[in-house]
């Protein structure tokens, strides 16, 4: 009773809103194929959502975004260093055997 209690009192607003979020909290696992997929439903969802009230739920969703392009940013620059890293061991390790 209490599923079906609250599957009626979900929206458009609430699902794009509870998308939002899932796609936060799977940037901030680094699942970010997980959160590529998310994109595409969440699109679906913002048209779904009546144009009157849109604007907040857009408004929402690009803050969220913006949370999940800075983690993806902050990935990118951990994995650019790793790989950095690993690119200077092999130059060193070369040098070691020529000696």
């Amino acid at each position: 009773m209490v599923a079906s209690h609250a599957a009626m009192k979900e929206t458009p607003e609430s699902r794009v809103l509870a998308l939002s979020e899932h796609m936060e909290a799977l940037a901030a696992a680094g699942d970010w194929d997980e959160v590529e997929d998310i994109t595409v439903r969440l699109r679906r969802a913002v048209m779904d959502v009546p144009e009157a009230s849109r604007r907040p739920v857009v408004l929402a969703v690009q803050r969220s975004i913006e949370k999940v392009a800075a983690g993806a940013k902050e990935a990118r620059r951990t994995v650019t260093g790793k790989i950095s890293e690993l690119r200077r061991g092999q130059v060193a390790k070369k040098a070691y055997e020529l000696r």
